[in-house]
């Protein structure tokens, strides 16, 4: 069952709240307010609640309830356009429960990775390179980042973005993999980096130290989580980490069976705080590994992610017998899990199963556009 937060009453607007006096909201202290307002969504906070009167909109605004309404704010899952143009659809779980809303703000581009709900939007000019831009969808609010190109040389084919917060600094920190257009046998991939609101040029950071194997991951799209960036290989068993604090790159590898797991099809995803990974043991049965936050230390959790039993239920949303259902986020970890069937069907379902209750949900979207995905928080956070 699905909750469409766009479909609520359009509240009456006022200046001042003696309109509704007769829920005697206005007479309740600021304090049961502030707690009250924390736990609505930050686009109905920013687009309706904030309109209500002064005394809303001040205490909205103000950096003790921005910050507050992030720690409330559950992980979800972000779904995006890979073309420019459309609007972000924003799901999560609430006891049990799917709920989605579409984000009223229209992308300009692509969206990339996301952390504590601020994005990445990319723009690309043959004269001045590539325009970044981080985006609060639930806002509308944007901040552009100086253009990204060579310094005296040809203009770098950017190959994935995002931004990511350092831990200790608690800076926004913007990263871009690219590949340089210099004339060789192998062009070469590339790390770049940007302190959002400190840095005037991006900063390269150091990759000499990697193999070619190793910086091959960073074509991948980047997986986000608390204090890091991770580039992994769907096939492979060693990842990048970039620490988004000391800007060192590190290789690691998930201790899997190599007889056993060589040809299985790994799916990397991020929770938020660390990452996952689902090994595909035959169709519809993965196994699943976590890494634990920090150490990157990885274990295999007891139970599989068993679907077989749901067969029936799921080929309902499949376009044709040749389509694979594969996982593409966690809408909350470790309980609800989405999934999409890739084949050559244009119509592109996102499934939502609950790996507690065996209950599956469905978002039938209008176009194979719509499956990209990214970890997110709907916040109401901004780059002062």
């Amino acid at each position: 069952m699905f909750v469409d937060l766009n479909s609520r009453t359009r509240p009456y607007y006022s200046r001042r709240c003696k309109r509704v006096s007769s829920t005697n909201i206005e007479s309740l202290p600021d304090e049961l307010l502030f707690h009250i307002l924390v736990r609505l969504q930050a686009d109905y906070l920013y687009d309706r609640a904030r309109l209500v009167c002064r005394r809303w909109y001040h205490l909205i605004h103000s950096h003790a309830f921005v910050n507050t309404h992030l720690q409330h704010s559950a992980y979800g899952l972000l779904l995006c356009f890979r073309e420019w143009g459309g609007h972000p659809i924003f799901v999560t779980a609430t006891q049990g429960r799917i709920q989605t809303s579409e984000f009223s703000y229209k992308c300009r581009s692509h969206l990339w990775g996301s952390f504590n709900g601020l994005a990445m939007e990319m723009q690309f000019s043959n004269r001045e390179g590539y325009f970044v831009h981080i985006i609060n969808p639930a806002t509308k609010q944007g901040f552009d980042l100086p253009s990204f190109s060579f310094s005296g040389g040809p203009v770098a084919s950017s190959r994935s973005s995002g931004v990511a917060s350092a831990s200790a600094s608690v800076e926004y920190k913007v990263v871009l993999s690219y590949m340089d257009d210099v004339p060789r046998a192998t062009p070469s991939l590339g790390l770049a980096i940007l302190t959002a609101g400190v840095d005037n040029s991006w900063r390269y950071v150091r990759v000499e130290h990697l193999s070619k194997c190793a910086r091959s991951l960073l074509s991948e799209i980047p997986l986000i989580t608390e204090g890091f960036m991770h580039w992994a290989g769907k096939n492979r068993t060693d990842f990048l980490t970039l620490d988004v604090e000391t800007e060192i790159l590190t290789v690691s590898e998930v201790p899997l069976p190599e007889a056993y797991y060589k040809k299985a099809h790994k799916y990397y995803l991020s929770t938020g705080r660390s990452l996952s990974l689902l090994v595909a043991r035959e169709n519809f049965l993965w196994e699943l590994w976590a890494m634990k936050p920090g150490t990157r230390e990885w274990t295999k959790l007891v139970a599989d992610i068993k679907l077989g039993a749901q067969k029936c239920r799921l080929q309902q949303f499949s376009g044709g017998d040749n389509e694979v259902l594969v996982p593409i986020g966690w809408v909350k970890y470790p309980e609800v899990l989405a999934l999409r069937f890739i084949g050559d069907s244009m119509s592109c379902p996102c499934i939502f199963y609950n790996l507690d209750t065996h209950e599956i949900d469905s978002i039938e979207l209008t176009t194979a556009c719509y499956c990209y995905s990214v970890v997110h928080k709907n916040s109401l956070m901004w780059l002062s």
